[in-house]
């Protein structure tokens, strides 16, 4: 998934939602350095992910591309179901699109979260409340335009994304955007309860601590 969809569930909680964001910038081990919410986000992000990859509307959706970007299939349906998350958005959420990204920009960018971002993922989420970026995820050239990016950054991107392929892949995006609500709802309850246990076992650490003291 993507950054709308990862900040959309993170849920009502500040810290957690700075971790879901943080989650394509931080990698490896936990190490406690953060505070249990942050380190939780980032956490989540990686059990959303490792979901989403093994669902098999997901699988569908990428068997939806044409052979020759199969390769590329998981960066295109992640694009994608942001973009169809956007178009739908009060569907899963009270507030509109617009005022869901400017408060959760006010929310990612409080100064005593600075210390907290890696450099790169600072400057990042600074451009995108700049450039109202989860807002733009709902246009109509959103899918194009992010994978023609896309394209020009990685390395040899610009064989799977450029004029001849982008036709085709839009080819397959009224499947992909008619699998995406029964995938998205299963996403949601899985997350429930991915919070549910882990603030669960958090609870559970925090009292054990308290009898040993």
């Amino acid at each position: 998934m993507n950054h709308l969809a990862h900040l959309l569930l993170s849920g009502n909680n500040d810290q957690r939602l700075l971790g879901g964001f943080l989650g394509d910038f931080v990698k490896g081990l936990q190490t406690g350095a953060r505070p249990p919410a942050i380190e939780q986000g980032i956490s989540l992000h990686r059990a959303i992910d490792a979901y989403t990859d093994q669902h098999p509307c997901v699988t569908a959706c990428r068997l939806a591309l044409p052979n020759d970007l199969r390769r590329v299939s998981g960066i295109v349906t992640d694009i994608a179901f942001d973009h169809f998350l956007a178009k739908t958005f009060t569907h899963y959420h009270p507030q509109s699109l617009q005022r869901f990204d400017q408060l959760a920009f006010e929310r990612l960018l409080k100064p005593e979260y600075f210390g907290f971002f890696p450099e790169q993922a600072l400057l990042t989420c600074q451009r995108m409340r700049n450039f109202k970026s989860l807002l733009r995820t709902q246009d109509e050239d959103f899918i194009d335009r992010s994978l023609i990016h896309i394209g020009r950054r990685l390395r040899g991107g610009e064989q799977f994304f450029n004029s001849e392929t982008l036709p085709r892949i839009t080819s397959a995006l009224p499947f992909i955007e008619a699998s995406f609500p029964e995938f998205f709802a299963c996403l949601q309850g899985f997350v429930d309860n991915w919070i549910t246990n882990h603030d669960l076992a958090a609870r559970a650490v925090t009292t054990d601590a308290k009898l040993k003291g």
